[in-house]
């Protein structure tokens, strides 16, 4: 090899290395995750007002605590206006989260080695809310930085002083590397004056179709005020309207139950375990509960600080207009009387089963089941194309429109609704509550989705909003080939006339073999 072929193979080799080592670093680049802040992430500050319990919780990191774990004590308190304002300066030095010198200047406030004073620092406009549906104030239009937060109106709660003021980055960083928390939860209390205070909550974070059920939930706070003592309790209920029935445990999707109201009764003392209310601690006529002398009794040996608790358990059945299932009721203790309501939202989604390719060829006999994550969607996507019986689909009640198996959604064959199928029935939340939909079976000569499809359901039975109707299409199976014209027939004549000729041969050159034999035998 010449010195000049050396040297050329060298710099080819050197350019491969180079090239190679460059996809490295772009391969590199793409599979790391970001981690910086992402500006255009959706955020939001949700504010729970809580009345301040006995034993305090421990320091909130901005997530959302899972429902049950607050402490009995702990109400959720509505009507309560907080403020939030934006902190673009302090003491003239701006501040922009979105570089590292603005999380710098900060820090010493977010660690509470420096305390903040409002009156050195430049706030932007104030946006307010009030706690409603549980205390919940929600702030979702807030840009990305750094926020103060102040509670400016009691509404009409007996509150004895406010809750602190705080500041609130949003994102907020966690302590997982590279992660920022995008939703954030405060949790700010209150301690509530000498008079009691009532409020209620619904509880449906099982609930996702239908037929599911819900828990709505009465607290009545007993003034912490020494010797306060009960004359007079009762609950009024409103009537099981708004697309609920009663709770029947032996029948999860059909059928009224007929418990006697409350399904269950508590008294937490204000340091101490919840104690049991039972059928002689009450007297109770329809959609009414009152304390009986033995309730009451119970109650005031709790002591001041207490908190009553009356649940009970309803069964959605019904989508309204506005997607609003609410539920009020009437407490009393002694003189103070108060109606406090709660709500669960609900709605439907709408498909659209079409041919690929044309959304106005609409087809008929899909079968579709609906999913609460996508990783139970991909599942059963798998089991259908494994020829397997799909699990994991939600299982609805009577009035969703669902098939007899209750999983099962088929797109319709009736005049204007052909091709559309409507899922009446899933709940929903003002965000937008997002399901996924799997293709159990296809109309007979299409293929079905092999992969799921989302859908995001929003509180109501509106579906001409845009987004709301889900377009999914199939494809026609593929035809088989048939034979070209004439082809296959010439083919056939050709292969026969061919054997034929061959016959026609061996029978001659035999033939002749033959005779020739027996000449020469006549010869001999």
């Amino acid at each position: 090899m010449s010195r000049t072929t050396r040297r050329l193979s060298a710099a080819v080799a050197a350019v491969a290395l180079g090239a190679t080592a460059l996809m490295g670093v772009t391969v590199s680049a793409a599979q790391a995750a970001p981690s910086n802040i992402d500006p255009n992430q959706p955020r939001s500050l949700t504010i729970h007002k809580l009345s301040q319990p006995a034993t305090p919780g421990i320091a909130g990191d901005g997530s959302e605590l899972a429902p049950g774990s607050l402490p009995a004590d702990a109400l959720p308190i509505n009507g309560v206006e907080f403020t939030v304002e934006q902190v673009t300066q302090i003491g003239g030095t701006p501040i922009d989260l979105t570089t590292d010198a603005g999380w710098a200047t900060i820090q010493p406030y977010l660690n509470g080695t420096t305390p903040f004073d409002p009156l050195t620092a430049t706030l932007g406009a104030p946006v307010a809310e009030t706690t409603a549906n549980g205390g919940l104030a929600v702030f979702d239009t807030l840009p990305v930085g750094l926020f103060y937060v102040t509670e400016t109106d009691f509404g009409s709660n007996s509150i004895d002083t406010p809750a602190q003021p705080f500041l609130v980055t949003l994102p907020m960083p966690t302590t997982e590397p590279g992660v920022f928390r995008y939703d954030v939860h405060a949790y700010p209390k209150n301690t509530l004056g000498d008079d009691p205070y009532f409020v209620k909550t619904v509880d449906d974070t099982t609930a996702h179709a239908v037929g599911d059920k819900v828990t709505w939930r009465i607290a009545a706070y007993v003034p912490d005020s020494v010797g306060y003592n009960i004359s007079q309790f009762f609950v009024a209920e409103s009537p099981f309207l708004n697309g609920m029935e009663r709770w029947d445990p032996t029948k999860t999707r059909a059928g009224t139950g007929g418990t006697q109201f409350p399904d269950r009764a508590t008294v937490t003392p204000k340091n101490g375990m919840p104690v049991v209310l039972d059928s002689s601690d009450l007297e109770s006529q329809p959609g009414q509960s009152y304390l009986s002398a033995a309730g009451r009794a119970k109650v005031n040996a709790a002591g001041p600080g207490s908190v009553i608790v009356f649940e009970y358990d309803a069964k959605i059945i019904a989508v309204l207009a506005n997607g609003v299932t609410r539920n009020e009721a009437s407490v009393q203790m002694n003189m103070t009387h108060g109606i406090i309501e709660a709500q669960s939202l609900w709605g439907t989604a709408r498909l659209n089963k079409h041919v690929q390719g044309d959304v106005s060829k609409r087809l008929a006999g899909a079968k579709f089941q609906v999913f609460t994550t996508q990783a139970a969607a991909t599942a059963a996507a798998a089991q259908v194309t494994a020829g397997q019986p799909v699990t994991g689909g939600l299982e609805f009640g009577p009035g969703a429109g669902v098939d007899a198996d209750t999983k099962t959604f088929t797109t319709t064959d009736q005049g204007a609704d052909h091709g559309f199928v409507v899922i009446n029935g899933l709940k929903a939340s003002a965000a937008g509550t997002k399901y996924w939909v799997v293709e159990t079976a296809a109309p007979a000569g299409y293929v079905a989705s092999t992969t799921p499809t989302e859908i995001t359901v929003y509180p109501g039975t509106n579906l001409a909003g845009a987004g709301l109707v889900v377009n999914i299409a199939n494809a026609q199976r593929a035809a088989g080939a048939l034979p070209v014209l004439g082809g296959a027939g010439m083919t056939a004549i050709g292969i026969g006339g061919a054997i034929l000729i061959a016959g026609g041969v061996l029978f001659a050159v035999f033939g002749r073999r033959k005779r020739d034999t027996a000449e020469n035998t006549t010869a001999a």
